[in-house]
C-alpha cells in the first residue's frame, strides 16, 4: 500500500536507519522512565538519574528488533488497510508497531526485573498490559509526531503526495 498524501516516512535504507534511531531513542527513553516511575510509585529526580542504565540495557535489543523485524511486519500488516488520510495511517502503523514491540520489550524488562522466577508470568502480563496502553498513546500523540518532525528536519524529506 502506498501511504496517503502527507505521510512523512523514510524512503531509503539510510533514511530508515535515521528514522529508527530517532524513534528508538525517544521511545526507549520514555518507556524506561515510565517503567521506573511505575516501579517506584511516581517520578522523582532520583529516577531521572537511574534511567540511563535502564536505557543502556534496553536500547541494544529495541533497535535491531525495530529496524530488522517490526518495521517490516508493521508495514506489511498496515498495508492490508485501505486508508485515505495520514492520521488513520499513523494510528494503524503505530498500533501494529506497539503490538509487536511491547510483548518482547516487556518480557525482556521483566526478565531484568524479576528473572525467570515464579513471578515472571504474572509480572510480565501486568507489565505488558500497562506498557501497551501507555506506549500506544504516547506513540500516537507525542513521540510519533515528534519523531517525524525531527526526521523531516534532519533528513529534509518532504511528505509523500
Amino acid at each position: 500500500m502506498k501511504p496517503p498524501d502527507g505521510v512523512v516516512a523514510p524512503r531509503t535504507a539510510g533514511q530508515r536507519l535515521v528514522f529508527t534511531t530517532i524513534g528508538v531513542l525517544l521511545m526507549v527513553t520514555v518507556m524506561a522512565l515510565f517503567n521506573k516511575a511505575v516501579e517506584h510509585g511516581g517520578l522523582s529526580w532520583e529516577l531521572f538519574k537511574q534511567w540511563p542504565k535502564a536505557f543502556v540495557l534496553r536500547a541494544p535489543l529495541a533497535f535491531p528488533l525495530q529496524f530488522f523485524l517490526v518495521q517490516k511486519f508493521a508495514g506489511r500488516l498496515s498495508a492490508r488497510y485501505q486508508v485515505t488520510n495520514r492520521i488513520e495511517y499513523y494510528v494503524i502503523r503505530a498500533g501494529f508497531t506497539v503490538m509487536m514491540m511491547c510483548p518482547v520489550m516487556s518480557c525482556y524488562s521483566c526478565f531484568l526485573y524479576v528473572g525467570f522466577t515464579s513471578e515472571f508470568i504474572p509480572v510480565w502480563l501486568t507489565k505488558m498490559t500497562v506498557n501497551w496502553a501507555f506506549a500506544f498513546g504516547v506513540q500516537v500523540f507525542v513521540l510519533g509526531p515528534l519523531t517525524r518532525g525531527i526526521f523531516k528536519r534532519v533528513v529534509r524529506v518532504r511528505p509523500a503526495g
